[in-house]
């Protein structure tokens, strides 16, 4: 069910020596590898984005798969897992870093230690990190606090950028090998070094009055010093793969594989959402259900009648959704966007969601940012990734959903951020809802639950491989030994 994390192994040879060989008569075997470029290891440690219409996106209730054999999307989490093989790559890229002189790959590592523990942390809580990775010399390490664990990285993520600008003003031509995100451009992976610190920022928005961790100072630097902490100008800084018809570069949403056409279908929670602002992005990312079509030979009426389109409810059974989508009462995802070999890019991190992470921060009073600029802007990139025309755009910020004040504003923002969210940016749209409520999610005994999951069980290994350690983070972090998704960690207590 949870996303399955693997790491890159390296393999090196051992010479199987005689003790009676002289060491002059050693001679290094060419296909026993001693090192490996920082740039293989470079590409095998980024965090990759998930495509479209894969289950990740199920758990935000964007869409269902709903086939005979199938069963409800299931928020009984269990046990999540440690990025230490992924850290401990990131080691060696940083020691072979300094072996081939390439310190930018060094430079970089700072940010990608940050994200894989605060990725780590967010779905656990408290977890090893100063006595972490540390191998033998260490096996049973202490767990490092939460808030401890985000200071620290928010502080890799500022010298990533001081020093990566730094690199930069020093190596204008600097192309970096391995980059499968900007094909080498310093400048844009600086870019999104601080967006993404912007997103870590106002995941904290519950702790912005914590002291120590400065969430709103650390948030107006960044908007305060734009020639030192660059960010994303449009969408063309996204941080994103562009799909491909060839061999590993289809999204799985494509006509290879003819039961997703049939199985999946999307969800009611995104549809409404959808419905009720009467947003066009609707027409773009669903067709009408067979139904509507088959009932009206005026196809164009019919996609531009927003009552055309169902989702799935995802609290429902497999067979209540099954008989709508034979019968014909349910949206598939759009054919003509999505039916094909390259469908939309893969987004990692996006313009869309860094205009509104600005936008919720001066409605918090974080920065003394016009917010409306940065909800129009956010809004107007994410409808024009989806090929909305600008008339309708117009007519949505300035009538359907424009920016507002108050409760309701800080709403809208989250309610775009979740509509930015969709079927992209891995599991954004799930921690945004974690974070805020927005949407309304939908569960029932036919989840396994009542409300969202709070947090994954640590490992299992744990409670036998650093049981004493372990044990003191759960009562430290919640009064008991319990270790369940129900616990509130110091990332979203209100």
């Amino acid at each position: 069910m949870k996303k399955i994390r693997n790491s890159i192994v390296l393999l090196f040879g051992f010479l199987s020596i005689s003790s009676c060989m002289k060491y002059d008569d050693l001679r290094e075997n060419p296909n026993d590898p001693v090192s490996v470029p920082p740039s293989l290891l470079f590409t095998s440690v980024v965090p990759k984005p998930i495509s479209a219409f894969t289950d990740s996106y199920s758990f935000a209730q964007y869409h269902i798969r709903n086939n005979s054999d199938g069963t409800p999307v299931d928020y009984r989490f269990g046990n999540g897992g440690f990025n230490y093989g992924y850290l401990r790559d990131i080691n060696k890229m940083v020691e072979e870093s300094e072996k081939s002189g390439a310190p930018v790959y060094g430079i970089l590592a700072k940010f990608l230690k940050a994200y894989y523990y605060i990725d780590m942390s967010r779905e656990l809580g408290d977890v090893p990190l100063v006595e972490a990775m540390k191998g033998a010399d260490n096996p049973q390490p202490k767990y490092d606090t939460q808030k401890s664990v985000y200071e620290q990285s928010l502080n890799w993520l500022n010298e990533a950028n001081l020093e990566l600008g730094q690199f930069i003003s020093t190596n204008p031509t600097y192309i970096l090998d391995g980059d499968f995100y900007y094909n080498g451009n310093l400048r844009l992976w600086q870019k999104a070094i601080n967006s993404y610190t912007l997103r870590v920022l106002v995941s904290l928005s519950k702790r912005a009055n914590d002291g120590g961790i400065n969430v709103a100072e650390r948030f107006a630097n960044i908007i305060n010093n734009p020639n030192t902490y660059p960010l994303m100008a449009s969408s063309d800084d996204n941080m994103q793969i562009l799909h491909q018809d060839k061999d590993g570069f289809r999204g799985p949403y494509n006509p290879d594989n003819a039961a997703y056409r049939v199985d999946i279908v999307l969800g009611k929670t995104y549809i409404d959402l959808l419905k009720n602002n009467k947003d066009p992005r609707l027409f773009k990312v669903a067709d009408p259900t067979p139904n509507a079509l088959a009932a009206n030979p005026d196809e164009a009426a019919v996609r531009a009648d927003f009552n055309a389109y169902e989702g799935a409810d995802i609290a429902a059974s497999t067979a209540s959704n099954s008989i709508k989508r034979v019968n014909g009462d349910l949206s598939y995802p759009n054919e003509e966007r999505f039916w094909n070999y390259v469908g939309q890019p893969s987004v990692f991190l996006g313009y869309s969601e860094q205009e509104l992470n600005i936008a919720e921060a001066a409605h918090r009073g974080w920065i003394t940012n016009d917010a409306k600029v940065h909800y129009d802007n956010g809004v107007s990139a994410s409808m024009e990734y989806y090929g909305v025309t600008a008339e309708a755009i117009t007519n949505y910020l300035t009538i359907e959903a424009p920016y507002v004040a108050g409760a309701q504003g800080l709403q809208r923002i989250h309610e775009q951020m979740y509509l930015v969210f969709a079927e992209n940016s891995r599991w954004e749209g799930f921690f945004l809802n974690r974070r805020t409520g927005v949407p309304q999610f939908a569960f029932s005994s036919q989840n396994n639950v009542e409300k969202l999951p709070l947090r994954w069980a640590y490992p299992s290994a744990e409670d036998s491989d650093n049981r004493e350690n372990y044990r003191a983070a759960l009562r430290s972090q919640f009064g008991n030994e319990i270790d369940d998704r129900d616990q509130v960690m110091w990332l979203i207590q209100d």
